[in-house]
């Protein structure tokens, strides 16, 4: 028999061994356990984000009522939806999209709400409107060159000249509709602006010149003017939402309320924006 002294008493080898063994075993089953919890709480991760209440919002650049600063998202469009979800027991999730892929994805169902969608016939076909919250007052303009202001002087004149557009974007009926424009799409603001400083076409339509503006101002192009017609447009504000959606019918009472109690023009005087109330 080997001995092994430890504190004054006399072990076997066997002993010692033994008791090496079971706190082996022990650390083992403990490891064990500790994986197994790790693999419960990743299992039961998606389930619970799964029955999340969460609203996926597209967002993308309309300065004044939708700025994007980095991966800030800022203005009253975006926190009056915010405040909505908020009435219902849902939360926000933005997601910054062009307004053209955004229009697709709500087609599809596969985003749920989309700021500031022009109501029209046609779109109601394929996804149905929150609002309108309240309307604004603006007239349709036409970017030109300096020194060209009078070639635009009524609608006719449009006809002879080829204007810049933004895709899947509604203007005005008459020239939603008319086929004879030579219309050239771009698909934001800023790609927009530079094809015009590039010449690619004579004028383009402008339907938010806050908006249109920024674009200029960033692109460093200063070299523009207004033409002489403008086409005034009284734009009740809605929100786009999937078709068929089940929180729509919640969404629009929270927003209609919002609308009545002046809820939502306050929202937009806190960033110094004024509008009227739908009529």
């Amino acid at each position: 028999m080997v001995l092994c002294k430890k504190v004054g008493s006399v072990y076997s080898r066997d002993r010692v061994f033994s008791s090496l063994g079971n706190l082996f075993e022990v650390d083992m089953n403990f490891r064990r356990l500790m994986g197994f919890l790790v693999i419960v709480a990743w299992l039961v991760q998606p389930a619970a984000w799964a029955t999340d209440k969460v609203l996926r919002v597209d967002v993308r650049s309309r300065p004044p009522e939708m700025v994007i600063d980095g991966k800030q998202y800022k203005g009253p469009l975006l926190d009056i939806i915010e405040r909505a979800a908020g009435k219902i027991g849902y939360r926000v999730l933005f997601k910054e999209r062009r307004f053209s892929q955004s229009l697709e994805l709500l087609q599809k169902g596969e985003t749920d709400i989309v700021p500031r969608v022009v109501w029209t016939s046609e779109r109601a076909k394929q996804v149905d409107f929150l609002g309108p919250i309240g309307q604004n007052d603006i007239q349709i303009e036409f970017l030109v060159k300096p020194g060209k202001e009078g070639t635009i002087k009524r609608f006719e004149d449009l006809e002879k000249l080829r204007v810049g557009t933004k895709e899947k974007t509604a203007y005005f009926e008459r020239f939603d509709k008319n086929t004879t424009i030579k219309k050239i799409e771009s698909f934001d603001d800023d790609n927009m602006t530079r094809m015009f400083q590039g010449g690619r076409f004579d004028t383009m339509i402008i339907l938010d010149r806050p908006a249109v503006e920024a674009a200029l101002k960033k692109n460093g192009i200063k070299d523009y003017a207004f033409a002489e017609y403008r086409y005034p447009l009284s734009l009740k504000i809605y929100y786009g939402i999937a078709k068929g959606h089940k929180q729509r019918a919640g969404l629009q009472k929270a927003l209609v309320a919002m609308a009545k109690s002046g809820e939502v023009k306050k929202v937009y005087n806190k960033y110094g924006i004024s509008i009227s109330s739908a009529k």
